[in-house]
This record gives C-alpha cells, structure tokens and sequence, in this order.
C-alpha cells in the first residue's frame, strides 16, 4: 500500500477538495476550485472547439493526480460517444489511488455502486459505508483498492461515531467530486462509464509515454510549472506527445508559458488561448487550425520571438529539473534574439 503521509486534504473555493503534496510543497489544483479548474482549462475549451470525435475517444492524461480531467471529460461525453478510454501517465500512485474509478486494475463495483449511486449525508451513510466495506474486506479482501483499505483503517482507528462529518467528506473528496452525483450523472451517463477503459502507467512520463500505444484524441498536459519543473515542458518530450496525436486531437494545458507555447509552434502546432472572462488562463494546440478559436495575437508571437520563447530541452529525455534550467539560461546568454523587456518596448 501507497504511503499518504506526504498528503494533506485541502478545500478549494467551488467547495471542491484538492491535494496538497507536502513534498511538492504545492496544490495539485487551483485554489479557486479543483473542480472549476478542470472544467475552464480542460474541458469545456474542448467543447468550445466543436471538434467532432469518433465514437471510440481516446484521452492521454499527463500528470493525472486524482482524475479531476478525466473525471470531468467522462461526465461531459460519456453519454456522447460509445467510450471514452483514459491512459494516465502519473508519477505518484498515491495520486492515482484517490481516483474513485481506479482500483489499480482491480474492479470493485460494490463500493463504487454505493459511493457513486448514493449522495452520502449523514452518520447513518457512513455506519453503512463501513459496514459495506467490513464485508468486502472479510469476504473479498482481494478486491479492495488501496484507497478503500486506507479509508477502512481510518474509520476503524478513529471510530465511525467519533469522526467529525467534514473530515468524513474530506476523505471522501472525490468519489463523487461534490458536484458530481446523482444529480449531475443520470443513469444512462453512468452505464456508459462502464463501456470507458482506464488505464495507469506509473512512473516519469517520460518513459512511460512510451509504453501507451494508441493516437490520442485529447491530450491533458498537467504538470507542476514548467519555470518549477520543466521536464514534462520540453519540445523534446512535446515532440513525443505530438507523434501520439492524429491531425484532428486536441491538446490542452493550464499552463501559458512562452517555451511551451514556443515549443509547440516550433513543432508544428497550431497553439490558440484558452479564454475565460476575457482572460488567458491556458493553452489550446492542435495540428488543425480549424480547432484552434482563440489565436495567439502579434504580441504573444513578438514575445514568443525573443529569449523569452526559448523551448527547454532534454534531448535524452533524461535530465534532471534543475540541469533543463539550467541549460536554458545558458542558451538564452548565447542567443542574439532580443530581449524580453525589448519585445515588450517594441509591441
């Protein structure tokens, strides 16, 4: 079993509970609400584009933490298309096993019908919740997920009766992400998550990306920030993504960085804005320009021109975090594009 040590529950503005990881020393989501986050950055820049899948849809999840993407993709097109299939790539299994749907390959459909099919409200939901897990584990021990053995052990450590009602529903954040319940999922959205495949490929993206072996749809890139941890931001590692992706998918990221953005041009993308309330909060990129609805002005592509735009690289897709930053700052010295403040200056 994972170690959760390292994580700490964390409430976000839309009522909506993120992950704070204590050796990253960040929050895997927005603090104005995990849930919120995925549906601005992610998803509905999806619908935004009116792009047209086929009736199997095929997602990359980069950095998929505890699903809230995926999650939210499934809720959206699930009673869309026949399936929609999710490969993860994640470093951190403790992550993935928050994941309501993922029992790392292991289905236990009992305690997901009840979690997903029930709104827990009261003390009375989870004495019931306890005693469906006691049974699972006397009958079935083989069959609980990781996340349902920790959660069983926090009930029985801490007593079911004694445990306050918001701590309860912490540790419970997203099995049912809040918002995501009976009445946000019908049953006919809900059968179709049974025609969805996940899959979880554990370890640096780098590698493991390898190892899927489908074209993607959708791409989510959702890394730790590329000026913190640039690994998963390089055009050398981006240029894999691309060899992943048909003509027509979609890629979509938080993240505006100008070497991303830079990276992506560099390899033939077509990279547009992800508009919310009139403001650029991420990045849309797509090797057909008839998905892209928000395109980058003359002054992104002034700025994306100077040493600002400068891609990291890894060209081994081996380098450490500090070592790609370092590298940049020395190529940038070397470079005789202008300068940041000079693009601005003449914008």
């Amino acid at each position: 079993m994972e170690d959760f040590n390292e994580l700490n529950f964390k409430y976000t503005q839309d009522g909506t509970v993120g992950l704070f990881d204590n050796t990253a020393g960040d929050i895997l989501h927005s603090e104005t609400g995990a849930l919120k986050e995925a549906f601005d950055k992610f998803i509905n820049p999806i619908n935004d584009s009116f792009i047209e899948f086929e009736n199997v849809v095929n997602v990359l999840d980069i950095c998929y933490g505890i699903g809230y993407n995926s999650k939210a993709l499934l809720n959206s097109l699930s009673i869309l298309y026949d399936s929609v299939n999710v490969d993860a790539l994640e470093i951190n299994k403790s992550y993935v096993y928050m994941s309501p749907f993922i029992n790392d390959g292991v289905v236990d459909d009992n305690l997901k019908l009840f979690i997903i099919k029930n709104i827990i409200k009261s003390k009375d939901d989870l004495n019931n919740l306890y005693s469906i897990l006691s049974e699972l584990i006397k009958n079935k021990s083989d069959f609980i997920s990781p996340f349902g053995m920790t959660f069983f052990n926090f009930l029985s450590d801490n007593g079911v009766i004694n445990i306050p009602f918001d701590e309860f529903i912490s540790n419970l954040h997203n099995i049912y992400y809040n918002y995501i319940s009976d009445s946000m999922m019908n049953d006919l959205k809900f059968n179709n998550y049974n025609k969805s495949f996940f899959n979880a490929y554990y370890g640096d993206a780098r590698k493991t990306i390898f190892d899927t072996n489908k074209q993607y749809d959708i791409v989510f890139l959702d890394a730790y920030s590329p000026k913190i941890n640039p690994v998963l931001w390089t055009i050398n590692f981006l240029s894999v993504v691309k060899s992943k992706m048909k003509k027509n998918s979609l890629l979509l990221s938080y993240s505006k960085s100008t070497p991303f953005r830079s990276a992506l041009l560099e390899l033939g993308f077509f990279v547009g804005k992800t508009i919310y309330d009139y403001q650029d909060i991420g990045t849309i990129a797509s090797l057909n320009p008839a998905y892209i609805r928000n395109h980058l002005n003359s002054k992104d592509k002034e700025i994306i021109a100077s040493r600002s735009g400068i891609p990291y690289r890894d060209a081994e897709l081996n380098l450490p975090a500090e070592q790609i930053l370092i590298n940049r700052e020395l190529e940038s010295q070397s470079s005789d594009r202008i300068s940041r403040s000079q693009a601005d200056k003449s914008i």
